[in-house]
């Protein structure tokens, strides 16, 4: 049987939705328990303190429906989110209908109370659409609530205006909440997507390059000439063996945390993790004239983001980290690329095998960054180089020579 896959974002929200939606039961609760406490006091006053005659037939009733408030106030914690709506419209809603059909004692019926039940129903269907996620529950509300205006009336004489007046009125009432509720969430929907967005863009992209982005979509792809940076640690499977898992991990998250900082600095977008090393480019999404020489800024001051690493470590007891980076500069695709249901902002071409080979360099020839002859003649004279060896490198005829970068000019 096939598993339908579930859209994490979608998932956070209906989660973060359900709990706003859940602390609205909590606190309607609260108001809904005070308020038909101040009520009960008001009819109790007025009934048994003052025996007004007038009054005294509601107090068992109202006394009845704060007991079931006080109920629904204690299991407020616990309170099943996606029937409290429902509760309302079968529970406080018939109340209601009783307590004001108590004042009809008198004869004849007064019409008075029945009219003014209009705006209790309608105050009712507020905390229905608080605490319901779809228009059902408001719905069934607005529903429930004119049938028992209706009744109401129709026992004091009212006449049919009069009825169909206040039915009219209470069912706009819950098509206009309901409306309001499911463009609320609606809003928040989207502003949940465009948190999502940027947060992902974040991840990515340099702060600065992902508020540029803030207000377009990625392109599909197109080519650009760009510089490719990898980076790796040497020898770190061989440490990782003699490591417990989470040391492991706790390692990787301080390392990749400096360097990902580093290359956001220098404009940089990280395109991935490759479990001890990472892969990014300078040039895109953005275009960066000096796309060149930010790449090998951000190398050096990657290898000095290490050793104030190494520095800690030593001082913790540890083993230094080494690290080797490769860098090139070409022509390579970069877009959303990628599944209907999973895409990255990524590049694709030989420019990023080529960096991806003299980051393997680096360790054969033992220094810290090479760069290959695009790279230093695209930055010119900005940066001092000391030149390498020529390294032959697969798919590629000719051997590439190589540079390793020393300094600011």
């Amino acid at each position: 049987m096939a598993t339908e896959l579930v859209d994490p974002g979608r998932l956070a929200f209906e989660t973060a939705l359900t709990e706003e939606l859940r602390l609205n039961v909590r606190r309607l609760a609260v108001i809904r328990f005070i308020s038909a406490s101040v009520f009960l006091a008001l009819f109790v006053l007025l009934g048994v303190v003052l025996r007004i005659p007038y009054w005294r037939p509601v107090v068992p009733l109202i006394t009845v429906y704060w007991v079931i408030v006080g109920i629904g106030f204690g299991l407020r914690a616990i309170a099943p989110v996606r029937y409290v709506g429902l509760l309302v419209a079968l529970i406080d809603m018939p109340m209601l209908y009783l307590i004001f059909r108590s004042f009809f004692a008198r004869d004849p019926a007064p019409v008075g109370p029945a009219a003014f039940a209009t705006g209790f129903y309608v105050v009712l269907l507020i905390p229905v659409a608080l605490v319901s996620s779809d228009e059902r529950p408001i719905f069934v509300g607005a529903a429930v609530a004119a049938t028992l205006e209706a009744l109401l009336l129709s026992e004091t004489g009212a006449p049919g205006g009069t009825i169909a007046s206040s039915v009219v009125l209470l069912l706009t009432a819950g098509a206009l909440a309901a409306y309001a509720s499911r463009r609320s969430i609606a809003l928040v929907e989207r502003v949940s997507g465009e948190h999502r967005r940027l947060e992902r863009l974040g991840r990515y992209f340099s702060p600065q390059v992902a508020a540029l982005l803030e207000g377009g979509e990625l392109v599909a792809a197109e080519s650009r000439t760009v510089t490719i940076l990898f980076s790796d640690l040497r020898n770190f499977t061989a440490l990782a063996e003699t490591l417990r898992s989470e040391e492991v991990v706790a390692i990787l998250n301080d390392y990749h945390a400096r360097m990902v900082e580093t290359v956001f600095s220098h404009g940089g977008t990280l395109d991935k993790y490759l479990g001890d090393g990472l892969m990014a480019y300078f040039g895109a999404p953005v275009a960066q004239p000096d796309h060149a020489a930010r790449a090998v800024r951000c190398a050096l001051a990657m290898q000095d983001a290490l050793t104030r690493l190494n520095t800690e470590r030593a001082a913790r007891g540890q083993l230094p980290l080494r690290m080797g980076i490769g860098i090139h500069t070409g022509s390579v695709v970069v877009g959303d690329i990628g599944a209907p249901r999973r895409r990255e902002y990524t590049a694709i071409g030989d420019a990023v095998n080529v960096a991806a080979r003299l980051q393997e360099l680096t360790k054969l020839d033992g220094v810290p960054v090479l760069v290959s002859e695009e790279t230093r003649r695209s930055v010119g004279d900005a940066i001092r180089f000391s030149a390498a060896t020529a390294a032959p490198l697969r798919g590629r005829a000719q051997p590439v020579e190589t540079f390793v970068p020393i300094s600011e000019a």
